[in-house]
């Protein structure tokens, strides 16, 4: 049985510090500071009225009046759901009766690699997929038939979208913090019983609010709104152009609080690689580092959540004169600009897992051979050979830059459509000087981090 270094995947990400680049971190940080600052310049001298919400629609590319269409794509997303669920049971079982061992376990590189890091970049190239082929949405559907009429409506963490956070926020600290989070053991018996929570809440309340709190469906439908792919009104599949998902529809104030916590998330193992935190957590070991890696991720969190609604605060200053002209929405200005953190959050996701995805990626097709560890060769991919060499560190480098400077300017321009939107010219630009200055922070931050 072959071994292999998954241990440095799970626990290091891939992501670590380029020096390579012709440009230092703060050098990066503050160019990308200064093309976000004339770029919302520009966008206050041409964009004076909305756009991206009237092409969320986009083109039809099939017709649902087509039967044999509709029928092979009916049987393709049952084909594909079965298969997905079947994966995800191998995986859960392989974490729980598989050899405990990171580095011949399938496990870790299917959770933390092909679930967490593919699937919602691939939703991002795609569309909405996953809640039609998603394991705990097919486990919800079958839960919740004949289920008993009339019972009691769910609580108000549930039907707020509140509880979703739970799931997403235990995840990032088995990910980040717990000192045996990559553990087969561990995230079997994780994954086995939040399959249950997920279960019970739709036998009890039903599908809709199994929904609201499976979080990790929530995070990639929110991405999926980026993707120049999408279902229509009219229920025909159309291409749009991307972003234009993310204006259409406001996002919920639970939503906005998830997006911050997965963004709070990526921040916080970004600071876990500087200096200062390895003088911090120097010599702990075990629960001991646990818990000083716990504190650390609540304080990041924290602090990235609190700057967005100090932003969001300053926003309801500033226009508080000027009412917006459909009405306002729940929340305020902190939920109304909400839908501008998605792309932020998919550059991060892209600069932080791009190297994960792209060389310890690979593993899953070894570990798909031998999932439970037990010395199989299903596949004949066992000894398949592990290219570390096939993309650069300079490459790994400027895609981080890229990824992240792009993603803060595409915040911009959907704030920007959403304010022009909302207000006469001149207060909807004067509204977006708090979120620009945010969105600098967090451009000057993240680039710093990556890059330094």
């Amino acid at each position: 049985m072959i071994t292999l270094p998954v241990v440095e995947v799970v626990l290091a990400h891939g992501v670590g510090g380029r020096t390579d680049l012709p440009l230092s971190a703060w050098q990066a940080g503050w160019s990308a500071a200064v093309a976000m600052v004339l770029s919302f310049a520009a966008l206050g001298l041409l964009w004076h009225r909305p756009r991206l919400a009237a092409l969320a629609d986009g083109r039809p590319v099939a017709g649902t009046g087509v039967a044999g269409i509709g029928v092979a794509g009916r049987w393709a997303t049952s084909a594909v759901r079965a298969a997905v669920l079947a994966v995800f049971v191998v995986v859960v079982t392989a974490g729980i009766l598989g050899a405990d061992d990171v580095s011949a376990n399938l496990s870790p590189v299917a959770v933390y690699v092909a679930f967490w890091v593919a699937i919602p970049l691939l939703s991002v190239v795609v569309g909405p997929f996953w809640r039609s082929v998603g394991p705990w949405d097919t486990l919800v559907g079958l839960a919740a038939r004949g289920r008993p009429s009339g019972s009691a409506a769910p609580p108000s963490a549930i039907t707020g979208g509140w509880l979703a956070l739970v799931p997403v926020g235990a995840f990032l600290w088995l990910e980040l913090v717990y000192h045996d989070g990559a553990r087969p053991r561990v995230l079997g018996w994780a994954g086995l019983a939040y399959t249950v929570a997920v279960v019970v809440v739709a036998r009890r309340w039903g599908t809709s609010a199994a929904r609201r709190v499976e979080g990790f469906g929530i995070v990639i439908d929110l991405l999926a709104r980026l993707a120049p792919v999408a279902r229509r009104a009219d229920g025909r599949w159309g291409l749009r152009v991307p972003l234009a998902g993310a204006a259409a529809e406001p996002l919920r104030p639970s939503e906005v609080g998830l997006v911050l916590l997965v963004l709070g998330g990526t921040a916080f193992d970004g600071v876990s690689r500087t200096r200062f935190w390895g003088d911090v957590a120097s010599g702990r070991s075990g629960w001991d580092a646990t818990l000083v890696g716990t504190v650390g991720l609540l304080w990041v969190v924290a602090v990235v959540g609190a700057a967005y609604h100090l932003a969001g605060r300053l926003g309801d200053r500033l226009t508080a004169g000027d009412p917006p002209v459909d009405g306002g929405a729940s929340g305020g200005f902190a939920v109304r600009f909400g839908h501008s953190l998605l792309p932020i959050l998919l550059g991060y996701h892209v600069a932080h897992y791009f190297s994960l995805l792209v060389l310890e990626g690979q593993l899953f097709r070894v570990l798909a051979s031998d999932p439970y560890g037990r010395g199989w060769d299903l596949f004949g991919t066992v000894t398949t050979p592990v290219d570390w060499t096939l993309v650069s560190p300079t490459t790994v480098g400027w895609v981080q830059l890229g990824s992240i400077v792009a993603g803060h300017l595409a915040g911009v321009l959907l704030a920007h459509d959403r304010s022009v939107a909302t207000w006469r010219p001149a207060m909807a630009l004067r509204s977006q000087y708090p979120m620009l200055a945010v969105m600098v922070a967090y451009t000057v931050f993240g680039l710093v981090l990556m890059t330094g």
